[in-house]
Formats: structure tokens, sequence, C-alpha cells
């Protein structure tokens, strides 16, 4: 099966899960999915005691990461469907506590860069050769706690934390440019002691040739990622359309369309 038809199966697996419990983060999980499936595919081996971390430092995008593990046949069958039930473990947001396959659970936005340290230095500690994945949302990017988490990876060149953001440019209620506009991103990264790469966060290509680099450890500095991705990514009429950050359930022809869009 080719990769582009994976991402058609995890964007119907994120719509059918939503539609089905009747809520949930449409358009920011859609935004990521391209990000969370190649860590995921390439480079967490659930069976290796001393694999990579995934911290989805963004966890309303849950929808992406439970519909990405049930591709990859690490969820029950039909489990899928038990999305935000109150006995599942599929919560609204990632419980690490109900869904062990977790690394840490996230909903309380700016929390996970500082999560990703507690794990990069305890793996130096036990000299593990692991990386530490975190995916932080540009919106996140408000909250102080993340450059608080950035001067001290930068201080202390934590070069086994790989920093991504989904740079979706929306948020909850508005755009990030309405809410509080970027100001030289690039800049502060690099001043607190990052590499600082622009990329299409849809781009599966770029993505892979990026994370191989990082994870090969060309660079000798800690590494941040900027995802230019489109929210809503793969229905045209969510495409940047913030309506679609947290939904209900759709009206019988928006989830018809969307279906006859994803499958394509």
């Amino acid at each position: 099966m080719s990769k582009l038809k994976d991402l058609s199966i995890i964007r119907k697996k994120i719509l059918n899960s939503i539609q089905n419990t009747d809520s949930g983060h449409l358009g920011p999980s859609y935004s990521c999915v391209e990000i969370l499936y190649i860590i995921l595919k390439k480079y967490i081996n659930f069976k290796n005691k001393n694999r990579n971390k995934l911290v989805l430092s963004k966890g309303h995008a849950a929808p992406a990461i439970y519909a990405i593990f049930d591709h990859l046949n690490l969820l029950k069958k039909n489990e899928l469907n038990t999305l935000r039930k109150f006995s599942s473990r599929l919560q609204g947001h990632p419980d690490k506590k109900k869904l062990k396959l977790l690394d840490f659970g996230t909903g309380a936005l700016g929390q996970g860069l500082s999560v990703s340290i507690g794990y990069s230095i305890s793996s130096n500690l036990l000299n593990k050769k692991n990386f530490i994945f975190c995916l932080l949302g540009d919106g996140e990017l408000q909250e102080g706690q993340v450059w608080e988490a950035a001067m001290y990876i930068g201080s202390k060149n934590l070069k086994n934390i790989v920093t991504l953001i989904d740079g979706n440019k929306f948020q909850n209620e508005f755009s990030v440019k309405q809410t509080l506009k970027e100001v030289n991103l690039k800049g502060k990264w690099e001043s607190f002691g990052f590499k600082f790469i622009k990329t299409d966060g849809h781009s599966l290509n770029k993505l892979e040739k990026i994370l191989k680099n990082v994870t090969q450890k060309k660079y000798n500095k800690p590494v941040v990622i900027y995802c230019d991705t489109i929210k809503g990514k793969g229905v045209s009429f969510m495409e940047g359309n913030n309506k679609y950050h947290s939904v209900k359930k759709l009206p019988m022809d928006e989830y018809q369309r969307a279906l006859k869009e994803i499958n394509g």
C-alpha cells in the first residue's frame, strides 16, 4: 500500500471516529497527520524497551495519533469507535494511564517540551541512544513554559530532543496572527541555540529527509522543525477554515463530501 493511500485511510479514520462520537478536534488533527505518520511508522518501535519517545504536546490532536495507532494495528478491533467515551482508552486528550502506548498525557498546552527534557535527561543518564520527538502547535508557542524549556534545551545542548511545530496558522478561537502575531520565530529559536529548519509539513519526502539527517546527528545542536501546514488538510472546505477546529457530528452532506474528497 502506498504512503499516500495510508494517509487517506488515516484521515478517513479520524473523520469517522469523530463523527461516531459526535465531538473532537478535526482541523488540528488533519494538519499533523503526515508528521505523526512518519514519526510513528519509521521511528517508534514499540517492541524496543529503549525506543524513541513521542510527546504530542498539542494533545487536542489525539484523534490523529489514535487513527495512526489503529492503522498500525496497535489498537483493539473497532476500538477507534470508542473515542471520547467515558470507559475508553481513547480519551479526548491523550491519557497515558489509560493507553500505555502513549508516552505522556497532554491537554494543558505548553507542557510537552518540558516533559521531553525529562525524557532526554533520563536517556542521557542511562546512556540510551534514543530520541524524543515533541510536537507543538504554533498557537501553543504563546505559552511561556515553551520558551523556558527551549532555553534549557539550548543551554544544555540536548540534541536528542527533536522539536516539531505544526504551523497551521490557527488556534482555538482565531488565527495565530490575530491572537498574538509571531515575530521573528526563526531568530527566537536560534537565539536559544537551536538549528531552525522550515519545511512543508505535508511532504513526506521532505519530512523523511530532515528527520533522517537529525537522527543521524548531522547537526551539532538541538533542532526545531517548523512544519508549514494547513488546518483541515485533505478536505477542501475545511482547509484554512477555523470553523472545523473542534466539531460535533458533521451534517450528512458535509460528511459525504468530505469522504468523497478523502477517498479521491
